[in-house]
């Protein structure tokens, strides 16, 4: 048995918590379950843990932008308040508020009962279907432009440790 250090995307060992190299799993170093105990017993005979390599900046970038895609997707669709209004805004309400809107357009006198991200209804006129899928819309794109701009700051990270100070949970609209 052998176990490795996991170290985080700046290259920091991560003191808490091993790589079993048999299998890949997490173990805990300080818990007193079966496996951090058999962990802190092969340390006691001597054995010390390998360190994973550093990634490269490009693996890191690569990881970082991953989770950042990730991480929009899930402001984008956590919903949003409009005039007071809590909307769902995953893409299957973008699509159908879009429906309701072109339907509204075709027909100024056309209104809907819109269910709210609380469960309740609402009649939407013509005004409200409008102002409802503009504040919808300027929530998507406020996501999307929180991402360029955190993508450029990753683009631009000289180094690991540049890219790991970046925040990809802070700032996102709500």
């Amino acid at each position: 048995m052998a176990y490795s250090m996991i170290c985080d995307l700046a290259g920091a060992l991560l003191p808490t918590t091993v790589r079993r190299d048999a299998d890949g799993a997490s173990v805990p170093t300080d818990a007193e379950t079966a496996d951090s105990l058999a962990y802190r017993e092969w340390l006691s005979v001597g054995n010390t843990p390998t360190p994973l390599p550093t990634p490269t900046l490009a693996e890191a970038r690569s990881k970082t932008l991953a989770a950042l895609g990730e991480r929009r997707w899930r402001a984008e669709t956590a919903g949003t308040v409009v005039n007071g209004l809590s909307l769902a805004t995953d893409e299957r309400t973008q699509s159908k508020l879009t429906a309701a809107v072109v339907a509204s357009v075709l027909d100024n006198d056309y209104s809907v009962n819109w269910k709210l991200a609380d469960g309740s209804f609402r009649l939407f006129d013509h005004a409200t279907l409008i102002a409802v899928a503009q504040g919808v819309r300027a929530h998507v794109q406020s996501c999307f432009d929180h991402e360029a701009q955190l993508v450029s700051a990753i683009d631009a990270a000289p180094d690991v440790v540049a890219l790991a100070a970046i925040d990809i949970e802070a700032g996102w609209p709500v």
